[in-house]
């Protein structure tokens, strides 16, 4: 008898949890554009067969506190048909599909075949159950079925604390909650997330990361004095050879920005965190959240939003994730051919801003994503720093 798929709800996922009560629905959203037709049937059919093959994307929790894990339920997560006519996929205006909370009781995954010009596939996954890359991943074996190929299954059950673990033995204290955001504090008490989707002409903006975090940090001291730092995910399954996971396998890096920083500089820091295995460190009272009822989480988070609110200062004043090229080819299938792809970055309310970036080389753009706080964007202030990335972006020689 096959063992039922089961993983253990680590800290951050119990944290994320919550995040997606507060400020839902805190979900990675992955989304294909592209021409042909969608249809419904045969996208059911392969989401049944990729899921059975990767059960990390019908779980469903179980058990309360340090018991608590994730549990294969079984259920093929639902394929949903909406109208995306009205939608030019800038931003989340007439996209409220987009909204639909996922719950850890299940569908904690689905995906949307969203009908318009261009057509779209969305895959929506809840963070606590997958982190962007598996995300990835699990559209990639859902086209795989559609192609007749045979999936590969993404099925380790480690967990990120125990990748971590495995290849750094340092921990890391919590920085003071001292950094300042790019649009200077909150105005009003507007709760939830917006986004908008830049596309710059060309591919190939060298040390994009590290130019954006300049002109943010500019745009932060147009507000106020005070220290800049960003959050840089990375994906740690490649620190382990084959392991193959749909789980919340990324960690946290940071770069601080003076006014002597530049985007070589930025790279270079980057590239030499990676070096010192900086990625695997975990901060020392993280595992205490696995022992923690979600009330006082739930408690802690939203005194956390009103404090940020009031005082303007945070964790950090951002996360930025430079996702590479995207690999559009791959997601192709019959009668469906993927020309671009993006993802909304899941964003709350003590996180200032999320800014994903990407390369399309066969479109020849560069993909900019940003979300943002209501509180932090109204009074035109996201319209005004998406102005200067598009303004002040240097382009380098086509390659």
């Amino acid at each position: 008898m096959t063992k039922k798929f089961t993983r253990q709800l680590t800290s951050t996922e119990r944290v994320y949890l919550v995040n997606s009560e507060v400020s839902p629905p805190f979900a990675n959203q992955l989304i294909m554009e592209g021409m042909g037709v969608l249809e419904v049937d045969k996208w059911k059919k392969a989401v049944e067969v990729a899921s059975a093959a990767n059960p990390g994307s019908r779980l469903v929790l179980k058990g309360r506190m340090n018991f608590s894990k994730w549990v294969d339920s079984g259920k093929t997560p639902p394929v949903r048909e909406v109208d995306g006519t009205k939608w030019d996929g800038m931003g989340p205006e007439g996209a409220s599909f987009l909204n639909t909370p996922l719950s850890p009781d299940g569908p904690s995954c689905e995906l949307l075949l969203i009908h318009g010009n261009p057509l779209r596939v969305c895959v929506r996954t809840l963070h606590a159950v997958m982190d962007g890359r598996g995300t990835v991943q699990w559209l990639y074996d859902i086209t795989r079925a559609l192609r007749g190929e045979p999936c590969i299954g993404f099925n380790s059950t480690l967990t990120e604390q125990q990748v971590a673990k495995s290849f750094q033995k340092k921990g890391r204290t919590p920085k003071p909650h001292v950094y300042i955001a790019p649009t200077g504090k909150a105005s009003g008490n507007e709760r939830g997330f917006t986004w908008r989707r830049i596309q710059m002409q060309g591919s190939n903006y060298p040390n994009g990361l590290g130019q954006i975090a300049l002109i943010l940090a500019s745009e932060a001291w147009k507000h106020s004095d005070g220290p800049v730092r960003f959050a840089i995910p990375v994906d740690m399954r490649p620190r382990m050879p084959n392991m193959l996971s749909l789980g919340n396998v990324t960690n946290l890096i940071y770069i601080d920005i003076t006014e002597d920083s530049t985007p070589k500089g930025i790279a270079e820091d980057v590239k030499q965190q990676l070096e010192e295995k900086k990625d695997g460190e975990l901060y020392w009272g993280d595992e205490l959240v696995r022992y923690m009822p979600m009330s006082p989480i739930r408690k802690s988070l939203l005194n956390e939003i009103e404090t940020k609110n009031r005082t303007g200062l945070y964790r950090n004043s951002g996360i930025i994730s430079n996702l590479g090229e995207i690999p559009h080819k791959i997601f192709c299938s019959p009668g469906f051919e993927t020309t671009d792809g993006m993802g909304v970055p899941p964003c709350i309310d003590v996180i200032p801003c999320f800014c994903g970036m990407a390369r399309n080389k066969d479109l020849d753009i560069f993909e900019i994503i940003f979300s943002m706080p209501k509180a932090l964007a109204n009074n035109g202030r996201f319209e005004a720093l998406m102005e200067r990335i598009k303004n002040e972006l240097k382009r380098g020689t086509p390659k």
